[in-house]
């Protein structure tokens, strides 16, 4: 059994048992959750781009020094999760 006493609470994540719209990732489907992990060589951090609404882009900013990166959504794609931005 989950003992609420056990939690803890961390600004800026969601709480998926709360059943809101927004925990769930917009509609609640597994499109609208999709991202890939990237190595921000530029701060030595991990961070996630998350898939634009029109699907052509992942897109997001390093965690510590928010520079931009966007990558392209190709044919055919990639099982690739994890990628390295410079």
């Amino acid at each position: 059994m989950n003992d609420p006493r056990d939690r803890v609470d961390i600004d800026g994540i969601p709480d998926p048992s709360d059943g809101s719209r927004e925990n769930r990732g917009g509609d609640g489907t597994d499109e609208s959750r999709r991202f890939i992990m990237i190595w921000f060589r530029c701060c030595h951090a991990y961070g996630r781009l998350t898939r634009n609404r029109a699907g052509t882009h992942y897109d997001g900013r390093c965690p510590r020094c928010a520079s931009p990166v966007s990558v392209r959504i190709g044919r055919g794609g990639t099982d690739r999760r994890m990628f390295e931005a410079r």
